[in-house]
């Protein structure tokens, strides 16, 4: 996987992230920085590669954070992460940036036509560095439990 330059520190990014505390967490992708302070706020951080289908319980997590920085199904990976994330829960999908996006590597683009779907809606974008941002996902308030 082509490794992203220019990455923020994690004291501006994490505060940012809305980590819920006392929730199980996830960390998908290769990028390891932001994991400290997601354990310390969460008290449980997993971490996983991004592959297909993952292996946690429905519903189990308040936190993931997923690098999709290599090619990967759009509806595939929307449909695992909704599936794992509790309805409470926050769901963040890091994609490249446009000048630096990959021919077959998802486009924020391809992230929200398989997102909004589910039922989970964006509400806040946050770049993570030069070349890579991401979008917080959360359940539509009308379909929570």
């Amino acid at each position: 996987m082509p490794r992203p330059n220019g990455l923020r520190a994690a004291d501006e990014v994490i505060p940012k992230l809305g980590i819920p505390a006392g929730q199980p967490a996830l960390r998908i992708g290769d990028i390891a920085m932001y994991d400290r302070p997601i354990e310390h706020l969460a008290g449980q951080l997993d971490r996983a590669e991004l592959e297909l289908p993952l292996p946690y319980r429905a519903a189990r997590l308040g936190f993931c954070l997923c690098f999709a920085l290599e090619p990967v199904g759009a509806n595939t990976l929307a449909a695992e992460l909704t599936r794992v994330t509790g309805t409470e829960g926050v769901i963040w999908v890091v994609v490249w940036k446009k000048p630096f996006l990959r021919p077959g590597f998802l486009s924020w683009d391809d992230v929200q036509a398989a997102m909004l779907p589910t039922g989970w809606v964006d509400n806040k974008i946050l770049s993570f560095g030069e070349e890579i941002y991401g979008t917080r996902y959360v359940m539509r308030l009308a379909l929570r439990n």
